[in-house]
């Protein structure tokens, strides 16, 4: 619970608003919820309730902000950044069921959902010949109401009478191919690499030019050895980490 600062302490006022708003911030992302249920109280109330003045409120909110605990939306207000969600290595794309089990709001918006010609590189992934149409996904993925990944996929277009807009947002695409195209998934290529946001990713992932993200490009085989989806993911780096577990023999 905020409360007015002790004006006899050693510590600086802004260090004594950061400390509380930082207990504050703990409790709020262990009770979860939405965006706007993790939203930080304006200004005005911070500045009440501390007996302080805009400008020290200022300051405890920009070092925490600076530090990936808050993020702004302009003209919107601040926000609790959530925890960081964990994605598996050693499994294929079942992101719905993890951010689940984590405890996480999902949400899947589908940005893009067409043929069209892409690069050599998607083309030569997918053994494909230069030139050739190809069916596109974007979709954008969301915990807690904040933009945490930003997919796109490339299929065969033959493809795109098996997935429907509605499935995208339901489960994971492979999964789809699988069931409806009567396939058996082999196997799963990742290469995993550091980037910077893009004016045009940066504006998506709601965070500034230039912010750190992983990227995770990969390849989906069905047998026999049939390339059937590559793409790429970028991450929010101050949202989402991965983890792997190892056993002896593999180590």
């Amino acid at each position: 619970m905020l409360k007015s600062i002790d004006r006899n302490s050693a510590l600086p006022l802004h260090s004594q608003i950061k400390d509380q708003l930082l207990r504050f911030i703990d409790e709020k992302r262990e009770q979860g919820g939405n965006k706007e249920q993790l939203k930080l109280l304006p200004e005005e109330a911070l500045t009440r309730i501390f007996g302080v003045s805009r400008l020290t409120v200022r300051q405890a909110v920009r070092d925490l902000v600076n530090e990936g605990h808050l993020y702004r939306v302009r003209g919107v207000g601040t926000f609790i950044t959530p925890r960081r969600i964990s994605g598996q290595l050693d499994q294929i794309e079942t992101f719905i069921e993890e951010w689940t089990l984590q405890s996480k709001q999902i949400e899947v918006v589908v940005a893009a959902y067409e043929t069209k010609v892409c690069s050599e590189q998607w083309l030569s992934d997918l053994g494909l010949p230069a030139g050739t149409p190809v069916f596109y996904i974007r979709r954008i993925r969301y915990a807690d109401g904040c933009p945490v990944a930003l997919d796109d996929r490339y299929l065969p277009a033959e493809f795109m009478s098996l997935v429907k807009h509605a499935d995208i947002v339901r489960e994971p695409i492979f999964i789809t191919l699988a069931r409806r195209g009567k396939m058996i998934i082999e196997k799963a290529d990742y290469q995993i690499s550091a980037t910077v946001a893009s004016a045009e990713q940066a504006s998506v992932l709601k965070i500034k030019r230039g912010s750190p993200l992983l990227a995770r490009r990969l390849v989906i085989y069905a047998a026999p050895a049939r390339p059937i989806m590559a793409g790429c993911s970028l991450y929010r780096s101050d949202l989402f980490t991965y983890s792997v577990s190892l056993r002896p023999g593999v180590i």
